[in-house]
């Protein structure tokens, strides 16, 4: 008995023994696969974000091109035609964000329906955005054609003859601006579902074509501003046929004229659309609106000061590139993750997306920093425009690394449906920041244009910062809408 017993005792501890030494690998293993696991996890994160930022980012890169190009071409007219078309351009870019109202709801309901696969509400909020666009376009287009003299009252006491050739190129690019709107709405509506790489062949073909108008018109013609204008305006028109007939095919599977025939006004699906992309609006104007405002105070510097900024603003534009594409990623991500009620998926997205962001921030410090020089003179021979360029591009750059945060964290917001932050974000950065001290530093401290460069630097690091906060806070994963 006593023999069986001490047998029995010593097979337990042999089997707690092992017991715990299965349970101690057990331990290591699963930290390893976790660990693995979460590689994985990562790296199908990175290629999702990849997947639906890389056309993003390359359409964006076709715009910038061709905005640089159109640049080029009118900066070889003269320093007066470069600071016309960045003022002109300024202008436009307001209400360039404008279908940011319609866009933003669009994206935020599509992509939670897009989550839940339900594709018979995804066609009706289709029709609904599409009328929105439309008429709001049309709506801004009238207000902007009956005001314009008012408007360009805001850049105060500004060369005259730089006003006038202003004031004729947003005439010509004002009759597209319904279009412009149209594209935007429906470009949302396919990124929403997934799909960026279709627009981006549109926005192929409009890109080249605006280029080799650009060329006809202005070096063929010699139409000067003016060309650069129509070039713009006819290139969104062939943009809106081609959009057009994607629609017809892809969302509405070739019934579009049986869909239009039953369209009726949805209140309840407008209202939820704008209510979501009213505050997105709001963000996205108030950077070109107090943009207005700032060239403004540059161009009381000297037409040497404006045609500088309108050419660094354009060599700006390559840095929100990668940015535009894994903020819009980030954007439909979130929203279809929060579809599917999966918080830990929308957390990684986020993550990565800031990850990938730093990266394309620190990559693009290196010409700003180092070279600026050779890329403002590309554009101008003139050396008192290329010492302003300079000093431009570096001072911004320093805060502009921040933007980071309101573009990803920004995205996330959108995608969610919680746009109040990123809007109130910004209105403290640019309207509690940006503007007064701007005025401050050059009107008061007499810094010049380096005032207003610093301006616009310490405004970018509040708004993200702001943020930062809002985000950290967590409310927006349980939006409802």
């Amino acid at each position: 008995m006593y023999g069986n017993s001490t047998n029995i005792h010593s097979n337990s501890t042999i089997n707690l023994k092992n017991l715990y030494i299965s349970t101690f690998f057990l331990v290591d293993n699963w930290g390893a696969v976790t660990l693995s696991e979460a590689l994985r996890v990562e790296r199908k994160q990175i290629r999702k974000i990849w997947d639906l930022a890389w056309p993003v980012m390359m359409a964006q890169l076709l715009h910038t091109l061709m905005s640089i190009v159109d640049m080029w071409f009118v900066a070889n007219l003269g320093d007066v035609e470069a600071a016309a078309a960045g003022t002109s351009t300024s202008f436009i870019g307001v209400i360039h964000v404008i279908p940011f109202l319609i866009a933003t709801g669009t994206i935020a309901i599509v992509a939670r329906l897009s989550g839940q696969e339900n594709h018979e509400s995804i066609a009706s909020v289709a029709k609904q955005s599409m009328f929105l666009a439309m008429t709001i376009g049309i709506m801004v287009q009238m207000m902007a054609f009956l005001n314009l003299d008012s408007i360009l009252k805001i850049f105060g006491n500004a060369d005259l003859v730089v006003m006038t050739q202003a004031k004729l190129y947003i005439t010509i690019v004002l009759v597209g601006i319904p279009l412009f709107f149209f594209n935007a709405a429906t470009k949302a509506l396919l990124q929403a579902t997934g799909d960026t790489r279709t627009p981006l062949i549109i926005f192929v073909i409009m890109n080249l074509l605006n280029i080799a108008l650009d060329y006809t018109f202005i070096i063929k013609l010699s139409w000067g501003i003016a060309g650069a204008a129509w070039a713009t305006t006819i290139s969104e028109s062939v943009g809106f046929i081609l959009m057009v007939a994607l629609i017809y095919k892809r969302m509405f599977k070739g019934r579009g004229r049986a869909s239009i025939g039953s369209f009726r006004i949805h209140g309840e699906t407008c209202i939820r659309i704008l209510k979501i992309g009213s505050f997105s609006a709001v963000q996205m104007m108030t950077r070109p609106v107090t943009g207005l405002i700032i060239y403004g105070i540059v161009l009381s510097q000297g037409v040497e000061a404006g045609a500088a900024f309108g050419i660094g603003g354009r060599l700006f534009n390559f840095v929100f590139i990668v940015l535009m594409g894994l903020g819009t990623a980030t954007s439909v991500l979130v929203g279809q993750g929060l579809g599917k009620k999966d918080f830990d998926e929308v957390e990684g997205i986020v993550k990565q997306g800031l990850k990938l962001s730093a990266y394309n921030m620190i990559l693009f410090a290196i010409p700003y920093f180092i070279l600026p020089h050779l890329l403002i003179q590309q554009f101008s021979e003139n050396q008192e425009v290329i010492r302003i360029g300079m000093q431009y591009l570096r001072i911004c750059y320093m805060g502009v690394v921040f933007v980071i945060f309101p573009h990803i964290l920004g995205g996330a917001f959108s995608g969610a449906g919680d746009t109040f932050p990123p809007m109130f974000a910004s209105l403290v950065g640019n309207w509690g920041v940006k503007i007064p001290l701007a005025y401050g530093l050059t009107r008061i401290w007499h810094l010049e244009t380096m005032g207003i460069w610093i301006a616009i630097s310490l405004s970018v690091i509040v708004e993200g910062m702001i943020v930062i906060h809002y985000y950290k806070r967590g409310r927006w994963k349980q939006k409802v809408f």
